[in-house]
């Protein structure tokens, strides 16, 4: 009679049973550090990922890392109409054929602090940004030249105080003078409220007019493209707003300022601007538009 085979049953569960001996054999405490400076590993790893994401974030900020070149972007179209914010720049039409302009159509300062000049007897140029004090740096330019009612204010602005352009305005306004915005002129954040001032408003078919909400200027203590907080902005948003409906604007443009985020601008296509009222007639052909862009 032959012996019995060995079994193989033990044989089977040998490596589990190797593998729970080895796992009772580790020292008291090595799983939990183990799970530790694994958890600690992902923390790291979500912190890099999140540190990126800010750093991309603030690369792509216009107010952190500005451009300081024309940049050239789409024009609006209907439901396509949020662009960047260029607050030391502005955006140039690509041409017919879809390639950047080579060169911008003329020289502009938009980083800098806004200038005055007269242009002529019945022209008015005011260039570059709206800072605190601008409003009364323009009441003093006004006090020191005789323009006429009628005289036209030719606007290229990427904005900035709400409270100066909302009261460069009211000067305007109370001087009878009519604004326009030439060809590829560019006017931004709080500069078409000084555009909604004239008595006749005229824009380019080219022009880059747009809203977007105030934020606070870094070292500015007034009103204007800037808020203490959420209650200042809603009283800041409603002046402007009234200020609209006294010139006979449609007040929804205001409304697209406060829905569009401050690095963006939402860019109102010309059947907008007729819409809004913020022109007084069509937009201008392209013959008027060269003959006041060479003023």
């Amino acid at each position: 009679m032959s012996a019995p085979e060995p079994s193989n049953a033990g044989e089977a569960v040998a490596p589990e049973a190797g593998l729970a001996e080895r796992i009772r054999q580790l020292p008291e405490g090595t799983i939990l550090k183990g799970v530790f400076f694994g958890l600690v590993a992902l923390s790291v790893a979500m912190v890099g990922f999140d540190l990126k994401a800010l750093v991309d974030e603030r690369r792509a900020d216009p107010f952190v890392n500005p451009a300081r070149e024309p940049v050239t972007m789409p024009r609006p179209a209907p439901g396509d109409q949020v662009r960047p914010y260029l607050p030391q720049t502005r955006p140039v039409s690509p041409d017919r054929d879809g390639a950047p302009r080579r060169q911008p159509p003329r020289s502009f300062e938009e980083a800098e602090p806004v200038r005055f000049r007269a242009l002529n007897d019945e022209t008015i140029s005011i260039e570059g940004t709206i800072v605190p004090g601008s409003a009364g740096e323009f009441e003093r330019f006004l006090q020191d030249n005789d323009f006429s009612a009628g005289t036209e204010v030719l606007l290229h602005s990427p904005g900035g105080s709400v409270a100066d352009a909302m009261s460069m305005a009211r000067q305007i306004r109370e001087h009878e003078f009519n604004t326009r915005i030439a060809a590829e002129g560019y006017c931004a954040s709080s500069c078409p409220l000084v555009f909604a001032s004239g008595v006749e408003r005229h824009a380019g078919k080219k022009a880059w007019i747009g809203v977007h909400q105030i934020y606070a200027m870094k070292g500015a203590d007034a009103l204007g493209s800037l808020s203490d907080g959420f209650d200042h902005a809603q009283r800041v948003s409603a002046e402007a707003q009234a200020l609209l409906i006294d010139f006979g604007v449609d007040p929804r443009v205001w409304i697209h300022a406060m829905e569009t985020p401050k690095n963006q601008l939402y860019l109102f296509t010309l059947e907008e601007l007729a819409d809004y009222r913020l022109v007084t007639d069509a937009p201008d052909t392209d013959a008027s538009e060269t003959a006041a862009a060479r003023q």
